[in-house]
């Protein structure tokens, strides 16, 4: 929903009798806050216009398509904006909940498919369908009422009224605030007031008239300050470390190199684990395998010189002995997160179980399992 921009002439009226107005430029629009609450705006007594910095994020209104998981995490949700454009933005610990009507903290298992939101996220965006994006904030309970806007600390100035102006890093906007403008915390129980709008701190404003000048000018009643947010760089990182991990998640096919050789049998993305055909590999690095079945079990066991892995099939159980005289013998047993499985006469199991046999590197990168000798 964009924000009610109101011209000169359809104020008339109001400008008329209203005791105060503010001035932008000769071509610029003007308004007011509504009289009874005395807010009217006044010329500032700043003049320079301070350096500003583009805004790397972007503001939609959306309705919630799929809530998407990762165990019993919400990872991501997929939305449709109003342009009926389909994204999906990628959550994390620093993506902030607002309910929009009281300005207080909220949760994602408040979010419902279905439900209108409005959301704050990164320009970049992967090239994928549908495209992904990291997400700041999200508001929630918007209805049909205007959605907060957020803003970073550009500049803080006091005009000859009295009032607060702070002008927006990436020089948008002029927010007005006086005495009657309510400041909260996010999440806390801080007492934050206007000293701590400083240069760079995010912060939540709540306004429907906005000037149609440029700096565009608003007055606010209520404002909640947000906790510092990761730089453009460290989002930028952020968002292009979740595109890996999810172009790895899609993988299906691995291509396994042992011992120098690529292997003719492939290995798979399991449960997000790499998994890895055992004997072509482990003869590769010049182990032996050996197959036995025992009391309706099934057993594999791979061989180096030092160490024994014994794997029950059906059971994510790693078994690990040294085969050293007077050395400690079995090791705990380790899980990977993936059970050992035959397919076709040929066993499967994590990778990482070469890494237990001591004496080799195990490395999964762009669709590839390397596992090397330790020199």
């Amino acid at each position: 929903m964009k924000k009610k921009q109101i011209l000169a002439m359809g104020l008339s009226a109001v400008l008329a009798c209203s005791s105060v107005a503010f001035a932008a430029d000769a071509t610029a629009a003007e308004t007011t806050a509504p009289a009874a609450d005395n807010t009217a705006a006044t010329e500032t007594t700043t003049t320079a216009v301070p350096q500003v910095k583009e805004s790397f994020r972007t503001g939609s209104m959306a309705t919630v398509s799929k809530i998407n998981m990762d165990g019993e995490t919400v990872s991501s949700i997929l939305v449709k904006t109003t342009d009926e454009q389909d994204i999906q933005l990628n959550l994390g610990a620093d993506t902030l909940i607002v309910n929009n009507e009281t300005g207080a903290a909220a949760a994602l298992s408040d979010i419902k498919e279905g439900d209108k939101i409005y959301a704050y996220y990164s320009k970049a965006m992967t090239r994928s369908l549908p495209p992904q994006s990291a997400c700041e904030l999200i508001l929630v309970g918007v209805g049909e009422n205007t959605p907060a806007s957020l803003h970073e600390v550009g500049t803080v100035s006091i005009n000859e009224e009295g009032m607060t102006e702070v002008l927006t890093a990436d020089g948008s906007m002029i927010i007005r605030m006086d005495d009657k403008t309510t400041y909260a915390p996010y999440k806390t129980k801080n007492i934050v007031t206007k000293a701590d709008l400083t240069e760079g701190t995010r912060f939540l404003a709540w306004y429907d008239i906005v000037a149609m000048s440029y700096p565009g000018q608003a007055y606010t009643q209520k404002v909640v300050i947000l906790p510092a947010a990761a730089t453009e760089e460290t989002a930028t990182e952020t968002q292009a470390t979740r595109e890996t991990e999810q172009t790895a998640a899609e993988t299906t096919e691995l291509t396994i190199v042992a011992g120098g050789k690529t292997l003719e049998v492939k290995g798979e993305m399991k449960d997000g684990v790499a998994v890895v055909p055992v004997r072509a590999a482990a003869e590769a690095l010049g182990c032996t395998v050996s197959y036995e079945q025992k009391d309706g079990k099934e057993y594999v066991t791979v061989e180096n010189d030092t160490r024994s892995m014994t794997l029950e099939i059906g059971t994510d159980n790693y078994v690990s002995t040294t085969k050293i005289e007077d050395a400690v013998g079995m090791t705990a047993p380790a899980q990977y997160g993936v059970a050992p499985y035959i397919v076709d006469g040929t066993t499967y199991a994590a990778a990482d179980l070469f890494k237990a046999l001591v004496g080799f590197d195990v490395v999964t990168e762009a669709g590839t399992v390397t596992i090397t000798a330790q020199a």
